[in-house]
Order: C-alpha cells, then structure tokens, then sequence
C-alpha cells in the first residue's frame, strides 16, 4: 500500500522515500497509534485524500510501524512548510502556470498550487513517484516537457490542455519539482535522469 498510494513520494518509510514531509520512521516514536490513524482518515492540508476505508487504514498504519522497526529515529528535517497565500507580485511559476489545478510539496517552496482537478505533483520527478507517464514508464525531465506541450499525444483521452512555456518558465518549474535525493535512491535517480 506503500507503494500503491506513493507515500515515499513525500514520506520516509523504512528508510526509503522522500523527505517533504514529516518521517514515518520517526512519526512512530512520537505520535500515539490513535493520532496516526487521524492522520490518515483525515489528511492535512496538501496530503491527497485517498479516501481509505479503515481496513486499509489499519493494513496501511501497521505497513508504517512495520518498516520503522529497528530503525534508527530520523532526525532529518522536513521542508518547512508554510501556508501562506502568495500575492499577484511574488507567486513562484509553478502556482501561475499549474497551480490552478494540482498542488505539490517542494523543497525549494514548500506548499505550492491550490488545485485538486490534477493529481497530486509532489515527488514527480524522484523515483518514488508512480510510473504513470506512457506505457507506465517513470516521469523525467523530457517526458515532463512532451506532456506539457501536448499532454494529448501522450495519452489520447487526456483533459489537460497544452502549457506554454518558455525554456526558461520550463527550467523554473523543474526546478520546483526537483527533489533532493536520499543516498540509497541515488543509484536509480541516476538512471532516471540518464533517460533525458
């Protein structure tokens, strides 16, 4: 279920994943059983609501104790995350050109984008991000700019409309959606990032 809702997108857990949001690992030691499960059942802001029935709530909090057994408490620090509403003068380039449909978490910004037409952007161009470009294959930086181009030659049915950008409106947004790699990803991020 890790896996299936990409939780390592944004979370550590068993030492893997992403680190925009607070540490399972260490989520564990510090938060009650009870609060963990108000977590899940209702998300914070920024964390997509995947609607879990309580069966896998429970399979999905005993998955998280599960992989923070013997591991050492994380002291790593989030992205501090602020809530802010950006005014028409410093909105960074990602709320201005896709913030209307999706949000995400970043390391550069924090929380960014308010909308939930789009899924969730968060972790897209890490590997723990779902293999959901073509044919099931993993987001880089050149299949992100062949789908914002012209997300219809990618995938017919799409609803996204093309996204003009400049090179340098292009680089900016990738920016954003970079995350910094953990030591044990860093073998496959490589790969990932050769494929551009």
């Amino acid at each position: 279920m890790l896996e299936q809702f990409a939780c390592r997108r944004c979370h550590v857990s068993a030492k893997r994943g992403n680190r925009l949001a607070v540490s399972l690992d260490a989520a564990v030691s510090w938060k009650s059983a009870a609060e963990l499960l108000q977590a899940l059942r209702q998300p914070v802001a920024n964390m997509p609501d995947f609607k879990l029935g309580e069966e896998q709530i429970t399979t999905l909090l005993n998955a998280i104790y599960y992989g923070s057994q013997g591991r050492t408490t994380d002291v790593s620090v989030p992205v501090k995350i602020h809530f802010a509403t950006s005014t028409k003068k410093n909105i960074d380039i990602f709320s201005s050109k896709c913030g209307h449909c999706h949000r995400m978490l970043s390391e550069r910004l924090g929380s960014v984008g308010t909308g939930d037409i789009g899924p969730n952007l968060s972790g897209l161009l890490s590997v723990y991000y779902p293999k959901t470009f073509k044919n099931n294959t993993a987001w880089t930086v050149q299949n992100l700019a062949d789908w914002l181009k012209n997300p219809r030659a990618i995938r017919p049915w799409a609803s996204m409309q093309p996204v003009l950008l400049t090179a340098t409106e292009l680089n900016k947004i990738e920016a954003v959606l970079f995350v910094t790699v953990t030591a044990e990803s860093f073998y496959h991020f490589n790969q990932l990032f050769d494929q551009h």
